[in-house]
């Protein structure tokens, strides 16, 4: 059996990055910005590089320059998602075969369904709240003008109208636009669906240009270009003193994972932490809608 002696922090926290990546959704929709050994704390705002878009303009015998700089937004650390979980020396020598799978999983899980809950209600919720969020009818007949098709082609077209790229184009669903997606005739129609497959099973499938997602924590829907939203991470710095901690970030992901012994219960603890904050960058980038009920016969 293992022992608490075998576990490198520098291999859990390598596990740790990947599992985080591997659970996200809406996080890899968006602009991500990730940082390891962050001084800061909650409530402290970070810059979040963005592309800057540029012009070109006809040569009329005089070169015009344009500074090289980039785009940036501030966004505020409001959220410190930390999952803690106490073992004895007895649960790692006897009863833990796997200290990824019994431990550091669920810690994972955990953490990355606070993030990917918080970014569903403080971007996508927050948007298809917003004043004049377009609504689709739930008990819609195919070709009616509240369809849900005729919503999503009308938000692909208004996209390409404002010169918004063609790439990186989402939409994240909730339960609700699921249902009705699932029930649409054109979405049974290999030739018509695209990726019909992956829609059938509630995972990731192209529609209209866009490329769709499935979250358990959004309501209605939300059609978006990835730069419309920024997602920051911030792991905590190291802790100091005798506790074995490692701060890290890896493809946009960063958090802290510290191990140690607490005597007042005579376990071994394992803690994961991060800091995280969600900004719009450019609410114009994206398009909501809300599910309205079926009329009352």
């Amino acid at each position: 059996m293992p022992s608490s002696n075998t576990f490198e922090i520098t291999d859990v926290v390598a596990v740790s990055l990947a599992l985080m990546r591997s659970n996200s959704v809406l996080g890899e929709c968006v602009m991500r910005d990730a940082e390891a050994a962050f001084t800061g704390g909650r409530g402290d705002v970070v810059r979040v590089r963005t592309p800057k878009r540029r012009v070109a303009q006809n040569f009329n015998g005089t070169t015009v320059y344009t500074k090289v700089e980039e785009g940036h937004v501030q966004v505020k650390l409001t959220d410190e998602p930390t999952v803690a979980a106490a073992f004895t020396t007895k649960d790692m020598t006897l009863n833990i075969e796997s200290f990824g799978e019994q431990v550091l999983k669920p810690q994972m899980d955990a953490v990355s369904a606070y993030v990917e809950k918080s970014a569903a209600a403080a971007l996508l919720n927050a948007a298809s709240k917003a004043t004049g969020a377009r609504a689709i009818k739930a008990d819609a007949k195919h070709g009616e003008a509240g369809h849900v098709v005729k919503m999503l082609t009308a938000a692909a077209a208004d996209f390409t109208r404002r010169e918004i790229p063609a790439a990186a184009r989402f939409l994240a669903i909730g339960p609700d636009v699921q249902n009705i997606l699932l029930d649409v005739e054109q979405l049974q129609k290999v030739n018509e669906a695209g990726d019909s497959q992956a829609l059938r099973n509630a995972t990731m499938g192209e529609l209209f240009g866009f490329r769709v997602v499935v979250s358990p924590y959004l309501d209605g829907a939300v059609a978006f270009h990835k730069t419309a939203y920024a997602l920051a991470v911030r792991a905590p710095s190291e802790v100091q003193g005798g506790a074995r901690s490692v701060s890290a970030a890896d493809n946009q992901y960063a958090l802290r994972v510290t191990m140690d012994f607490d005597p007042s219960v005579k376990s071994e603890v394992s803690i994961v932490d991060t800091l995280r904050g969600v900004a719009t960058i450019d609410p114009a980038r994206a398009i909501a809608f809300t599910v309205t009920p079926p009329a009352k016969a």
